[in-house]
């Protein structure tokens, strides 16, 4: 009868905390998170991987992959652009990979080892991908030549993928 009782009480449980978890995911979620499309983009400034000062309107007149990663998820995808940004900067692509939750020594270590040429900056506060809206990794922007938000992708694609989204603005 006790084993009954407990398995009845547990089952309750999960389905109360099922519910919680629910309410608490959706919080704050509404759509007037992060950047929408078609929306100039959110301001980017501070120092590079190695301490160049940049910004994101220094950019302007290119195309830029803006690629949110993390060493742990996206690293091997990201070391992946380095031919595809060779073969396109001089046409107007530039690239900006903002790392998370990694420190700038990791990240600089990373783009040595991988010989990567295009633009690292660390955020490891966390500020500048709250401002995106962008809640898992990798997430990437394409930005228009005018600073315009044209296309946001969540989780891994292909360089071919990607440049089949890019090529129309290049």
């Amino acid at each position: 009868m006790l084993a009954k009782f407990s398995r009845a009480l547990f089952s309750v449980y999960l389905r109360t905390l099922l519910v919680l978890f629910t309410i608490v995911s959706l919080i704050g979620c509404n759509e007037n998170h992060g950047v929408k499309i078609n929306e100039k983009a959110p301001s980017i400034s501070g120092a590079d991987i190695y301490g160049t000062y940049i910004t994101l309107s220094q950019f302007k007149g290119n195309v830029v992959v803006l690629y949110f990663w993390t060493n742990s998820c996206c690293g091997e995808k990201l070391k992946l652009l380095e031919p595809y940004y060779e073969q396109n900067r001089y046409k107007g692509l530039a690239i900006l990979a903002v790392n998370e939750n990694n420190s700038k020594e990791v990240v600089e270590a990373y783009a040595k080892s991988n010989s990567l040429t295009f633009s690292l900056q660390t955020d490891e506060m966390g500020m500048i991908a709250k401002e995106y809206g962008v809640f898992g990794f990798p997430t990437i922007f394409i930005i228009d030549r005018n600073g315009v938000i044209q296309k946001k992708i969540l989780g891994d694609i292909t360089v071919e993928q990607l440049n089949g989204m890019v090529v129309q603005f290049l």
